[in-house]
């Protein structure tokens, strides 16, 4: 029999209360990120591009992206951080996008 490592422990630990949360035996904190609609990400982008290729142009992002975010594509954690800053401040993504030297051709 293998000896147990404090690490396979706390696994199993994290596993066990899990496992009670599960059931409803005890309360654990839950964060529950809202998802992004594509109806927002549509508004997002026609309120700073013409077209999901202006969007790519000015920001970067891919416009088959851009386009499957808006037909209902989940859009992750990091991508609704910038929608979101875009959606705020556009100018200032691109300000950091130039500093860094990636500026994107209008």
């Amino acid at each position: 029999m293998r000896k147990r490592t404090k690490l396979g422990e706390a696994i199993e630990e994290g596993l066990r209360e899990g496992l009670a949360w599960k059931r409803g035996e005890i309360e654990l904190e839950v964060i529950d990120y809202k998802t992004m609609p594509p109806a927002r990400v549509k508004a997002i982008r026609k309120s700073v591009a013409k077209s999901p290729r202006e969007f790519e142009r000015r920001f970067g992002v891919p416009a088959r992206t851009v386009e499957g975010w808006e037909q209902g594509k989940k859009v992750d954690v990091a991508s609704r951080v910038l929608l979101t800053v875009i959606e705020k401040e556009p100018e200032a993504v691109e300000r950091a996008l130039a500093e860094e030297g990636r500026a994107f051709r209008r």
